[in-house]
């Protein structure tokens, strides 16, 4: 009996544009299962983002000591977290060694454990063939662009921010790098399979996305942060930061799936057999 509305609703939103629409994008995102991928992208940028972003802030401390807590300055924590978190970072370097920079380098290539997730879950969405592994570079090149664009958002933060609030040109900048920075890196990581004209719409959406959860999460983070490192201490901060992570991930790929259903309303495809002919057709082709 459930199912009669079920369908009802189905038959009445097909009739008009909008209904089409948001049926094609919610089925999308049941088809991508969004739920695991999320947390696998989560843990793996946890895993292997992470610690690069925690080596360039003591490469950046040792530097500049003034730098130091930069990470605690850009989430707004209390003193008491803050400590905490500055406590569980390396302490800052006096030189580099050729051991470190080996080191450094591994590190890099481990951490495309990421790209290669984000590359599945892109494959999943745009429903394009897996690449030849003498491509691995493109890997590399996701990550590196990845942590360059994290580096631009948080001097961004830095330079224009005035007060506590996230000010209009912040939150235009920051959705314009990470904007970017999903653009370029969705194109590398499929092996440029996918036009960039097609993956804009995504792009755009992912930008706006991330953008409006810096918002929530300078209201959120903080009292998260401080209430689990109060109760677990630094195994309650690294829970936290796989939970909004995970957050992130969901953004993106949502972010992601929708802008292929756009592709596809743009190019008369949104209501084809799954649309993977069509679709997959158009954007190998397309400029």
């Amino acid at each position: 009996m459930a199912q009669l509305p079920v369908n009802r609703l189905m038959r009445a939103g097909v009739r008009s544009a909008a209904g089409r629409f948001a049926i094609r994008a919610l089925r999308d995102i049941r088809d991508l299962e969004l739920f695991d991928r999320a947390m696998t992208l989560a843990a793996q940028a946890f895993t292997s983002i992470l610690p690069i972003l925690i080596v360039a802030g003591s490469l950046r401390g040792s530097l500049n000591p003034e730098a130091d807590s930069v990470f605690a300055q850009n989430l707004s924590l209390d003193d008491r977290t803050a400590e905490l978190v500055q406590q569980s970072m390396p302490q800052q370097v006096e030189g580099v060694t050729l051991t470190q920079v080996i080191g450094a380098l591994l590190l890099i290539i481990a951490a495309t454990s990421f790209a290669r997730a984000l590359e599945r879950c892109f494959r999943r969405i745009w429903k394009t063939p897996k690449a030849s592994i003498r491509f691995a570079w493109r890997w590399v090149a996701a990550i590196v662009a990845i942590v360059i664009g994290f580096v631009f958002v948080v001097a961004t933060r830095n330079i224009v921010r005035g007060t506590d609030a996230m000010s209009v040109l912040e939150f235009i900048i920051e959705t314009a790098i990470w904007g970017a920075l999903w653009w370029f890196a969705s194109w590398i990581v499929i092996n440029r399979s996918v036009s960039l004209r097609a993956l804009l719409p995504g792009s755009v959406l992912a930008g706006l996305g991330f953008a409006v959860a810096t918002v929530v999460g300078r209201a959120y983070l903080p009292g998260v942060l401080a209430s689990s490192a109060d109760q677990f201490g630094v195994l309650g901060l690294a829970f936290s930061y796989i939970g909004w992570l995970f957050v992130l991930m969901s953004v993106l790929l949502v972010a992601v799936t929708i802008g292929r259903v756009i592709h596809l309303a743009l190019i008369g495809h949104l209501w084809s057999r799954s649309g993977e002919a069509a679709g997959a057709h158009t954007v190998t082709s397309s400029p």
